[in-house]
């Protein structure tokens, strides 16, 4: 399935990046939604593993990821079990002048069974990569609103402008 990259430049300095995306409850709450409900199973150290249940329809979907913190440069997810077991992410932060950098990394993976699920993996490399890609954007926007504290959104910057 998909590898996608996503690079932005946040107008803020490193350390207020590090705070709001080394804290997992700030940073959750910027990112709730009213489907979705999440519990920590184990917290050791910089590591967290959480249990994320999703409602979709009338079915709710449940899945429990890893995540990392090796700050200051990055902050590592994986999912453990579920559709999308061994998908990972990884964002990383890096100071520039205009700010922070942050690289938003995302290979999706996601396992169906059956013959659906062959045909869907043949048919589907290209769409889940533009809607991982989306959803990737949908996620910088709110971590520019939260960080830079306005709402006028910044233009989508293509991987061929890097």
């Amino acid at each position: 399935m998909p590898k996608v990259e996503l690079q932005k430049v946040f107008h803020v300095p490193l350390e207020k990046a590090l705070e709001y995306f080394g804290n997992r409850e700030v940073y959750s709450s910027a990112h709730a939604r009213s489907d979705t409900t999440s519990t920590v199973l184990s917290q050791k150290d910089n590591e967290f593993v959480v249990e994320v249940k999703q409602t979709v329809g009338s079915q709710t979907i449940r899945y429990t990821i890893r995540t990392v913190y090796r700050l200051p440069q990055s902050i590592e997810t994986e999912t453990l079990d579920g559709i999308a077991k061994g998908s990972r992410q990884k964002v990383t932060l890096k100071s520039v002048p205009q700010g922070t950098e942050v690289t938003y990394v995302t290979d999706f993976k996601m396992h169906l069974g059956g013959a659906v699920g062959k045909a869907f993996g043949l048919v589907s490399g290209k769409m889940m990569k533009k809607m991982t890609k989306e959803t990737m954007e949908e996620m910088a926007e709110v971590d520019r609103k939260h960080l830079e504290g306005d709402t006028q959104p910044q233009p989508p910057r293509s991987t061929a402008e890097r």
